[in-house]
């Protein structure tokens, strides 16, 4: 999940290290900020931010120990509104009773801000995030959102969240029409046509619907209604490559999953496409362990002239971005066989192969830094990783099937290196 987040404090030094470490917890989430006078313009609105997971919201309460509870009026306005999500109190001043009142006016933790560090605040804010999971997976969408959704879109029943972005959020719904459910994503509601949001919709759809393949996501219905635009498409009950990495993955495994994306990979590429947002989790599983590539919104021709960036900000997950896309350069098909090699990696190791403690510095080590070695059980891989992930374009497979018969080849050589070994511990 990428989590969307505000941080409402007075104080813009204490915002921005709390922005520094939830970008770090979570590169991929969207943070926001609000002084305390603009969330006081909101009440007076009678409205607040929408579709957020968490707030993170300061409050300073003083140390006069007759009066606990000072502070705490603006939590409290807050917590009156529908429909908040789980808000981590940062503390200035107070006591143990005003973390006792805090909690029982409903904050979801309470953090003196003299106690605050970094690993308290992560702590906080992923209890705080896997209640509000918890609570979306048993379908306990707020109330409010819900209807605004089922209003907008009565072909569909929405059942859950399955994730979201700054520009659209996936559900999980049953389609009237269809008998089934789909995994229905729908833009926020400011987006509207023209936007960049709007043609990155609109870029998925034409992307994707014009290629029919096992390999690549099913779109079953695309359009605009009150607002919002949205697609329909193929629900994996599997989830996805990312989820499956939280588990044991062998090295054959690791280079099955890797070949089965690279086909699919072969299959995009021979339409003119390149994905250019390929990471674990845009790989989706069947049940019979194939993938199935999704999220074409940074998609683009192959032929097509895209500089990287829009208004000087970078697309795509800076742990899986090729070195020429993070410096701004036309990308092309090897651009994505970078971004398989980084999966690569990942799977065989446990890691990325690159971090930093902001979005920069990790695409700096994609430009400059010297790859981690693979572990010991799976250093004769080393030469195709770095076929696979060499800093120049020239440097790497010319195609994704070349690359996938390089992977077919490393599994079979694995196979027969393994096969005598077995062999013996199974002889007398």
């Amino acid at each position: 999940m990428n989590p969307r987040l505000l941080i409402v404090d007075a104080d813009r030094e204490l915002r921005s290290w709390l922005r520094h470490h939830v970008e770090i917890l979570w590169p991929d989430g969207t943070t926001l900020e609000l002084e305390p006078s603009e969330l006081e313009k909101a009440y007076a609105r009678h409205s607040t931010p929408r579709n957020l997971d968490l707030v993170l919201f300061g409050v300073s309460c003083g140390d006069t120990p007759q009066v606990p509870t000072s502070g705490l009026e603006p939590l409290r306005r807050l917590l009156h509104f529908e429909d908040v999500p789980p808000v981590v109190v940062i503390a200035e001043g107070g006591n143990e009773m005003t973390a006792v009142h805090a909690m029982r006016l409903g904050a979801a933790d309470y953090l003196p801000r003299r106690l605050l560090n970094a690993q308290r605040l992560a702590t906080a804010l992923r209890l705080a995030l896997r209640k509000r999971e918890r609570a979306l997976a048993h379908g306990r969408m707020p109330r409010r959102a819900l209807e605004a959704l089922q209003l907008a879109l009565p072909q569909y029943s929405i059942v859950r969240r399955l994730g979201e972005s700054a520009r659209a959020a996936v559900y999980l719904a049953h389609s009237a029409v269809l008998g089934r459910y789909v995994a229905l994503k729908i833009t926020r509601p400011t987006a509207g046509a023209g936007t960049e949001e709007s043609r990155e919709f609109a870029r998925e759809y034409a992307a994707i619907s014009a290629i029919r393949h096992p390999s690549v996501v099913e779109i079953y219905d695309y359009g605009y209604h009150a607002g919002r635009e949205f697609i329909a498409m193929e629900y994996f009950p599997c989830g996805d490559l990312k989820t499956r990495l939280l588990q044991p993955i062998t090295i054959a495994e690791s280079l099955e999953y890797a070949q089965r994306i690279c086909a699919g990979l072969a299959v995009i590429h021979a339409a003119g496409l390149i994905h250019r947002d390929l990471k674990p989790p845009n790989v989706m599983l069947r049940q019979d362990g194939s993938i199935v590539l999704i999220d074409f919104g940074l998609a683009r021709g192959v032929d097509t002239e895209v500089p990287g960036t829009a208004a000087g900000v970078l697309r795509g997950s800076p742990y899986y971005m090729s070195p020429e896309q993070g410096q701004g350069l036309p990308p092309d098909a090897r651009s994505d066989l970078y971004s398989l090699g980084v999966i690569l990696f990942e799977m065989l190791s446990g890691s990325k192969p690159y971090s930093g403690s902001t979005a920069v510095e990790v695409i700096e080590q994609h430009i400059r830094g010297q790859r981690p070695p693979l572990p010991p059980e799976c250093r004769s891989l080393e030469p195709l990783l770095d076929e696979l992930m060499a800093r120049e374009l020239s440097e790497r497979f010319p195609n994704a099937l070349a690359a996938q018969q390089a992977l077919q080849a490393a599994a079979g050589a694995l196979s027969e290196s393994a096969a005598p070994l077995e062999a013996a511990v199974g002889s007398p």
